[in-house]
């Protein structure tokens, strides 16, 4: 009787370690599958940011490079032209990283290559103002500009990267939430599994929200990436077109511009160092923060380049008395690095109920504005003895 009871409980134990055995594989299983999951969905956040990033790249390239050119052709200086010069021998290598970041995707591909022939002419109708400046003079130039070549380049360009961002949004989005469903598909199997072994499937549970929780965070974490600058922490260009074009559509005549050059920058990079320079770039945003409204979107664009839209501004008057504002606050930045030196900046204005109505035409009417103001802050400085603008 004895040796029969020790036998059925020996069988028992068996059947029940068996059983355990078989619960920790499929829970080993199930964890195993998780991770894969988890980390596939992470890959392809950090694929399409990537991705999203090299287009931005591509875009800030295009847009230094024309900025370059507009200062060179309004005032023959040749140090405008080093962005151009920089944007030249960084582009083939940019165009070549967007082929192989889409080689898989035979329609992005195809939008990739069309993007490559318009910045490439681009490009080639950008050195052919340049040339006509150096040549024959700014007329010469003008009259290449005002065919609007150059313009439809460039809107193209950025119609085509933009349809790219987006679709690189839709997919962060999409794996975010398949990464989510997959979290709570995931945690209903382990409550399910908790009452037949609780220590391993808990323990399984805790790693599984652990990741998805560090998916979500890295996956917000690259979100922010996408639409700031990771220097300053200010909107980058991309964020900023987003702001303005839902400003016009919110109040398309109460939105106003300015548009920030530093004066001296390129000095400070050259004479202390870029570590000296990224720290007056910090400086710089931290005084926009301070010396503007909380509401004011404020972005760098590139360089040393701001722009700041100002919504509910029904004043253009009031948007020059901002500007004269910011150009105070700007002459008032000091780092130990700079002794006595003053940076200082000039602001550009546009109104959109004067100036424009579009994204596009409103930052080239403040750019256009920041270059003349640049012009007579310069004129200021070489005859300190004429009067100067008033600042309220």
């Amino acid at each position: 009787m004895i040796h029969r009871l020790t036998g059925y409980i020996e069988t028992k134990l068996v059947f029940l370690a068996a059983l355990i055995a078989c619960l920790c594989i499929a829970a080993t299983l199930g964890f195993y599958q998780h991770v894969n999951t988890v980390r596939a969905g992470t890959d392809n956040l950090i694929a399409s940011n990537l991705r999203a990033r090299h287009l931005v790249q591509l875009l800030t390239l295009a847009q230094n490079a024309e900025t370059g050119q507009r200062g060179y052709l309004l005032t023959g200086r040749d140090e405008y032209l080093q962005p151009y010069v920089q944007a030249i021998s960084q582009i083939d290598q940019s165009l070549l990283t967007l082929q192989k970041d889409y080689t898989h995707n035979d329609l992005a591909k195809q939008v990739i290559i069309s993007i490559d022939q318009q910045v490439r002419a681009k490009f080639s109708e950008m050195k052919s103002t340049i040339e006509a400046r150096q040549r024959d003079g700014l007329e010469a130039a003008l009259s290449i500009v005002q065919q609007d070549t150059g313009k439809r380049l460039m809107d193209a360009v950025h119609t085509d990267v933009g349809h790219l961002l987006e679709a690189e949004r839709t997919a962060i989005n999409r794996s975010a939430l398949w990464q989510r469903d997959a979290a709570k598909r995931d945690a209903t199997f382990w409550v399910w599994m908790a009452p037949m072994i609780l220590l391993p499937v808990a323990s399984c549970l805790l790693l599984a929200f652990r990741d998805a929780r560090r998916g979500r965070r890295e996956g917000a974490r690259l979100a922010h990436a996408s639409s700031h600058d990771p220097l300053t922490g200010l909107l980058n260009r991309s964020a900023l077109i987003d702001q303005l074009d839902a400003a016009l559509l919110r109040r398309p005549s109460e939105v106003g511009l300015l548009y920030l050059d530093l004066n001296g920058f390129k000095a400070v990079n050259d004479s202390l160092g870029h570590a000296v320079g990224d720290r007056l770039l910090v400086a710089v945003a931290q005084c926009l923060r301070e010396t503007l409204r909380p509401v004011d979107a404020i972005a760098r664009i590139g360089g040393d380049e701001f722009v700041v839209v100002v919504e509910r501004c029904s004043s253009p008057s009031f948007l020059l008395t901002l500007a004269r504002r910011v150009e105070v606050a700007l002459e008032e930045i000091q780092l130990p690095e700079l002794s006595s030196r003053r940076i200082g900046g000039s602001v550009g204005v546009a109104h959109s109920a004067e100036d424009a109505s579009s994204t596009a035409r409103l930052l080239e009417v403040a750019d256009t504005a920041m270059y003349k103001r640049k012009g007579q802050l310069r004129q200021i400085r070489a005859n300190p003895s004429r009067p100067r603008l008033s600042i309220v």
